[in-house]
Protein backbone atom coordinates (compact mmCIF):
# COMPACT_ATOMS: atom_id res chain seq x y z
CA UNK A 1 0.00 0.00 0.00
CA UNK A 2 2.92 2.32 0.67
CA UNK A 3 4.36 1.62 -2.77
CA UNK A 4 0.98 2.22 -4.41
CA UNK A 5 0.59 5.54 -2.60
CA UNK A 6 4.06 6.68 -3.65
CA UNK A 7 3.48 5.65 -7.26
CA UNK A 8 0.54 8.05 -7.40
CA UNK A 9 3.22 10.79 -7.53
CA UNK A 10 4.96 9.27 -10.56
CA UNK A 11 2.90 11.19 -13.14
CA UNK A 12 3.55 14.51 -11.38
CA UNK A 13 7.27 13.77 -11.04
CA UNK A 14 7.75 12.78 -14.66
CA UNK A 15 5.65 15.65 -15.99
CA UNK A 16 7.68 18.20 -14.03
CA UNK A 17 11.11 16.55 -14.19
CA UNK A 18 11.05 15.67 -17.89
CA UNK A 19 10.15 19.23 -18.85
CA UNK A 20 12.95 20.67 -16.72
CA UNK A 21 15.69 18.13 -17.45
CA UNK A 22 14.76 15.96 -20.43
CA UNK A 23 13.10 12.50 -20.23
CA UNK A 24 16.15 10.25 -20.40
CA UNK A 25 18.42 12.54 -18.39
CA UNK A 26 15.74 12.67 -15.71
CA UNK A 27 15.31 8.88 -15.80
CA UNK A 28 19.07 8.46 -15.38
CA UNK A 29 19.10 10.76 -12.35
CA UNK A 30 16.15 9.20 -10.55
CA UNK A 31 17.52 5.70 -11.20
CA UNK A 32 20.81 6.56 -9.48
CA UNK A 33 19.01 8.18 -6.53
CA UNK A 34 16.68 5.17 -6.39
CA UNK A 35 19.62 2.79 -6.14
CA UNK A 36 21.19 4.77 -3.29
CA UNK A 37 17.84 4.89 -1.48
CA UNK A 38 17.27 1.13 -1.81
CA UNK A 39 20.81 0.46 -0.59
CA UNK A 40 20.18 2.67 2.44
CA UNK A 41 16.95 0.81 3.25
CA UNK A 42 18.83 -2.47 2.93
CA UNK A 43 21.44 -1.22 5.42
CA UNK A 44 18.75 -0.04 7.86
CA UNK A 45 17.34 -3.58 7.82
CA UNK A 46 20.79 -4.81 8.88
CA UNK A 47 21.57 -6.60 5.61
CA UNK A 48 25.00 -6.43 3.93
CA UNK A 49 25.14 -4.28 0.81
CA UNK A 50 26.86 -7.11 -1.05
CA UNK A 51 23.65 -9.17 -1.00
CA UNK A 52 22.07 -6.61 -3.35
CA UNK A 53 24.35 -7.94 -6.09
CA UNK A 54 24.36 -11.65 -5.21
CA UNK A 55 21.41 -12.36 -7.46
CA UNK A 56 20.75 -15.36 -9.65
CA UNK A 57 21.39 -14.72 -13.37
CA UNK A 58 17.74 -15.36 -14.20
CA UNK A 59 16.68 -12.70 -11.67
CA UNK A 60 19.17 -10.25 -13.19
CA UNK A 61 17.76 -10.91 -16.66
CA UNK A 62 14.12 -10.71 -15.58
CA UNK A 63 14.80 -7.56 -13.58
CA UNK A 64 16.59 -5.87 -16.47
CA UNK A 65 13.57 -6.51 -18.68
CA UNK A 66 10.98 -5.77 -15.99
CA UNK A 67 12.54 -2.59 -14.58
CA UNK A 68 15.10 -1.07 -16.95
CA UNK A 69 13.46 -1.89 -20.27
CA UNK A 70 9.97 -1.24 -18.86
CA UNK A 71 10.88 2.19 -17.49
CA UNK A 72 12.66 3.36 -20.64
CA UNK A 73 9.91 2.01 -22.92
CA UNK A 74 7.19 3.78 -20.92
CA UNK A 75 9.01 7.12 -20.80
CA UNK A 76 9.71 6.97 -24.55
CA UNK A 77 6.15 5.87 -25.34
CA UNK A 78 4.66 8.84 -23.48
CA UNK A 79 7.30 11.15 -24.97
CA UNK A 80 6.77 10.24 -28.64
CA UNK A 81 2.98 9.82 -28.50
CA UNK A 82 0.91 12.70 -29.90
CA UNK A 83 -0.87 14.72 -27.22
CA UNK A 84 -4.25 13.30 -28.22
CA UNK A 85 -2.93 9.74 -27.70
CA UNK A 86 -1.18 10.21 -24.36
CA UNK A 87 -4.22 9.13 -22.32
CA UNK A 88 -4.50 5.94 -24.36
CA UNK A 89 -0.80 5.13 -23.94
CA UNK A 90 -1.05 5.58 -20.17
CA UNK A 91 -4.18 3.41 -20.17
CA UNK A 92 -2.33 0.63 -22.03
CA UNK A 93 0.44 0.82 -19.42
CA UNK A 94 -2.13 0.17 -16.68
CA UNK A 95 -2.77 -3.27 -18.06
CA UNK A 96 0.09 -4.44 -15.84
CA UNK A 97 -2.07 -5.19 -12.76
CA UNK A 98 -4.33 -7.28 -14.98
CA UNK A 99 -1.27 -9.06 -16.36
CA UNK A 100 -0.08 -9.77 -12.80
CA UNK A 101 -3.37 -11.44 -11.90
CA UNK A 102 -3.40 -13.51 -15.09
CA UNK A 103 0.29 -14.51 -14.84
CA UNK A 104 0.02 -15.26 -11.13
CA UNK A 105 -2.86 -17.58 -11.90
CA UNK A 106 -0.66 -19.50 -14.35
CA UNK A 107 2.73 -19.40 -12.67
CA UNK A 108 2.28 -19.32 -8.89
CA UNK A 109 0.31 -21.90 -6.89
CA UNK A 110 -0.82 -20.21 -3.67
CA UNK A 111 -2.61 -22.86 -1.69
CA UNK A 112 -6.29 -22.33 -0.81
CA UNK A 113 -6.62 -19.17 -2.89
CA UNK A 114 -5.49 -20.85 -6.10
CA UNK A 115 -8.35 -23.30 -6.58
CA UNK A 116 -10.55 -22.97 -9.64
CA UNK A 117 -13.50 -21.49 -7.71
CA UNK A 118 -11.42 -18.47 -6.69
CA UNK A 119 -9.46 -17.94 -9.89
CA UNK A 120 -12.32 -16.79 -12.12
CA UNK A 121 -13.62 -14.12 -9.69
CA UNK A 122 -10.05 -12.87 -9.19
CA UNK A 123 -9.60 -12.46 -12.92
CA UNK A 124 -13.03 -10.81 -13.13
CA UNK A 125 -11.95 -8.42 -10.37
CA UNK A 126 -8.84 -7.49 -12.35
CA UNK A 127 -10.89 -6.85 -15.50
CA UNK A 128 -13.35 -4.75 -13.48
CA UNK A 129 -10.48 -2.77 -12.04
CA UNK A 130 -9.04 -2.06 -15.48
CA UNK A 131 -12.45 -0.96 -16.73
CA UNK A 132 -12.61 1.39 -13.75
CA UNK A 133 -9.31 2.92 -14.85
CA UNK A 134 -10.64 3.24 -18.42
CA UNK A 135 -13.84 4.92 -17.23
CA UNK A 136 -11.87 7.25 -14.94
CA UNK A 137 -9.71 8.45 -17.82
CA UNK A 138 -12.77 9.04 -19.99
CA UNK A 139 -14.70 6.61 -22.20
CA UNK A 140 -13.49 8.39 -25.35
CA UNK A 141 -10.02 6.95 -24.75
CA UNK A 142 -11.41 3.49 -25.54
CA UNK A 143 -13.37 4.22 -28.70
CA UNK A 144 -11.09 6.66 -30.54
CA UNK A 145 -8.54 4.95 -32.82
CA UNK A 146 -4.93 5.98 -32.11
CA UNK A 147 -3.04 8.04 -34.67
CA UNK A 148 0.14 6.01 -34.03
CA UNK A 149 0.49 2.43 -32.85
CA UNK A 150 4.18 2.37 -31.89
CA UNK A 151 3.76 4.17 -28.51
CA UNK A 152 0.88 1.83 -27.63
CA UNK A 153 2.96 -1.24 -28.54
CA UNK A 154 5.87 0.03 -26.44
CA UNK A 155 3.60 0.62 -23.44
CA UNK A 156 2.01 -2.82 -23.84
CA UNK A 157 5.36 -4.64 -24.00
CA UNK A 158 6.65 -2.70 -21.01
CA UNK A 159 3.54 -3.43 -18.94
CA UNK A 160 3.85 -7.15 -19.63
CA UNK A 161 7.57 -7.20 -18.74
CA UNK A 162 6.97 -5.43 -15.41
CA UNK A 163 4.10 -7.77 -14.51
CA UNK A 164 6.14 -10.85 -15.42
CA UNK A 165 9.06 -9.74 -13.25
CA UNK A 166 6.76 -9.05 -10.30
CA UNK A 167 5.21 -12.53 -10.54
CA UNK A 168 8.57 -14.28 -11.04
CA UNK A 169 9.81 -12.81 -7.75
CA UNK A 170 7.08 -14.86 -6.09
CA UNK A 171 7.45 -17.96 -8.24
CA UNK A 172 11.22 -18.20 -7.77
CA UNK A 173 10.90 -17.45 -4.04
CA UNK A 174 13.70 -14.88 -4.16
CA UNK A 175 14.92 -14.41 -0.53
CA UNK A 176 14.21 -11.13 1.24
CA UNK A 177 17.90 -10.31 1.53
CA UNK A 178 18.23 -10.52 -2.27
CA UNK A 179 16.40 -7.34 -3.25
CA UNK A 180 16.85 -7.56 -7.01
CA UNK A 181 14.97 -4.34 -7.79
CA UNK A 182 17.52 -2.06 -6.12
CA UNK A 183 20.56 -3.22 -8.09
CA UNK A 184 18.56 -3.06 -11.31
CA UNK A 185 18.42 0.74 -11.06
CA UNK A 186 22.11 0.90 -11.94
CA UNK A 187 21.34 -0.93 -15.18
CA UNK A 188 18.33 1.32 -15.76
CA UNK A 189 20.52 4.40 -15.31
CA UNK A 190 23.03 3.06 -17.85
CA UNK A 191 20.29 2.19 -20.35
CA UNK A 192 18.52 5.55 -19.96
CA UNK A 193 21.82 7.44 -20.26
CA UNK A 194 22.64 5.55 -23.48
CA UNK A 195 19.23 6.22 -25.01
CA UNK A 196 19.46 9.87 -23.93
CA UNK A 197 22.86 10.17 -25.59
CA UNK A 198 21.47 8.68 -28.81
CA UNK A 199 18.58 11.18 -28.66
CA UNK A 200 20.94 14.12 -28.08
CA UNK A 201 19.62 14.96 -24.62
CA UNK A 202 23.10 15.23 -23.11
CA UNK A 203 24.16 17.90 -25.62
CA UNK A 204 22.57 20.58 -23.43
CA UNK A 205 22.29 19.13 -19.92
CA UNK A 206 19.80 21.02 -17.76
CA UNK A 207 20.22 19.00 -14.59
CA UNK A 208 21.99 21.63 -12.52
CA UNK A 209 18.98 23.74 -11.67
CA UNK A 210 17.40 23.66 -8.25
CA UNK A 211 13.92 22.66 -9.48
CA UNK A 212 15.39 19.85 -11.58
CA UNK A 213 17.52 18.56 -8.71
CA UNK A 214 14.57 18.76 -6.30
CA UNK A 215 12.22 16.80 -8.56
CA UNK A 216 14.90 14.18 -9.27
CA UNK A 217 15.64 13.78 -5.56
CA UNK A 218 11.97 13.48 -4.59
CA UNK A 219 11.13 10.96 -7.33
CA UNK A 220 14.34 8.98 -6.83
CA UNK A 221 13.81 8.61 -3.09
CA UNK A 222 10.03 8.06 -3.04
CA UNK A 223 8.36 6.59 -6.16
CA UNK A 224 11.59 4.85 -7.24
CA UNK A 225 13.79 3.94 -4.26
CA UNK A 226 11.32 3.34 -1.43
CA UNK A 227 8.33 2.27 -3.55
CA UNK A 228 10.10 -0.43 -5.55
CA UNK A 229 11.86 -1.72 -2.44
CA UNK A 230 8.53 -2.05 -0.63
CA UNK A 231 6.79 -3.47 -3.70
CA UNK A 232 9.26 -6.34 -3.91
CA UNK A 233 8.63 -7.23 -0.26
CA UNK A 234 4.88 -7.11 -0.85
CA UNK A 235 5.05 -9.33 -3.95
CA UNK A 236 7.19 -11.89 -2.09
CA UNK A 237 5.13 -12.06 1.11
CA UNK A 238 1.68 -10.58 0.59
CA UNK A 239 -1.50 -11.44 -1.32
CA UNK A 240 -0.04 -10.63 -4.73
CA UNK A 241 -3.28 -10.63 -6.72
CA UNK A 242 -5.09 -8.41 -4.23
CA UNK A 243 -2.14 -6.01 -4.29
CA UNK A 244 -2.32 -5.98 -8.10
CA UNK A 245 -6.02 -5.07 -8.09
CA UNK A 246 -5.43 -2.32 -5.53
CA UNK A 247 -2.79 -0.91 -7.91
CA UNK A 248 -5.58 0.26 -10.18
CA UNK A 249 -6.02 3.14 -7.72
CA UNK A 250 -2.66 4.57 -8.89
CA UNK A 251 -4.06 6.41 -11.95
CA UNK A 252 -6.90 7.78 -9.81
CA UNK A 253 -4.45 9.22 -7.29
CA UNK A 254 -2.17 10.38 -10.10
CA UNK A 255 -5.03 12.26 -11.79
CA UNK A 256 -5.94 13.99 -8.52
CA UNK A 257 -2.32 15.04 -7.95
CA UNK A 258 -1.91 16.25 -11.54
CA UNK A 259 -4.99 18.40 -11.03
CA UNK A 260 -3.55 19.77 -7.79
CA UNK A 261 -0.01 20.49 -9.04
CA UNK A 262 -0.74 21.48 -12.65
CA UNK A 263 -4.32 22.74 -12.28
CA UNK A 264 -5.59 20.28 -14.85
CA UNK A 265 -9.33 19.83 -15.15
CA UNK A 266 -10.40 16.65 -13.41
CA UNK A 267 -12.49 14.17 -15.36
CA UNK A 268 -16.12 13.84 -14.19
CA UNK A 269 -15.64 10.08 -14.56
CA UNK A 270 -13.05 9.82 -11.76
CA UNK A 271 -15.63 9.06 -9.08
CA UNK A 272 -17.46 6.22 -10.92
CA UNK A 273 -14.09 4.81 -12.03
CA UNK A 274 -12.84 4.81 -8.45
CA UNK A 275 -16.07 3.11 -7.32
CA UNK A 276 -15.51 0.32 -9.87
CA UNK A 277 -11.93 -0.15 -8.66
CA UNK A 278 -13.13 -0.26 -5.05
CA UNK A 279 -15.66 -2.94 -6.00
CA UNK A 280 -12.95 -4.90 -7.79
CA UNK A 281 -10.70 -4.68 -4.72
CA UNK A 282 -13.51 -5.96 -2.49
CA UNK A 283 -14.14 -8.85 -4.86
CA UNK A 284 -10.45 -9.77 -4.92
CA UNK A 285 -10.15 -9.54 -1.15
CA UNK A 286 -13.27 -11.59 -0.55
CA UNK A 287 -11.99 -14.41 -2.74
CA UNK A 288 -8.53 -14.54 -1.15
CA UNK A 289 -9.69 -15.45 2.34
CA UNK A 290 -8.54 -18.98 3.27
CA UNK A 291 -11.25 -21.58 3.68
Amino acid sequence: MGAIALWCFTGVCFAAGSRLVGPMVYTTAISLVGFLTGAALHAVRGMPASTLFRIQPRVWLAGFAGISVYTVLLVLAVGIAPDRDTAQVVLVNYLWPLFIVALHRRLVPDGPASDERSRSPLLAAAVLGFMGVAIARGPEALVRPPSQFMPHAMALIGAFLWALYSVLLRRWRVPDDRNGSTAQWLLCAALAASVGWARGEWAEPRMMTWPGVAWAAFCGVGPVGVAYYWWEIGMKRGPARLIAVLSFFIPIGSALLMGLFFRQTLSPYLLPGAAMIAAASWLARDRQRPA
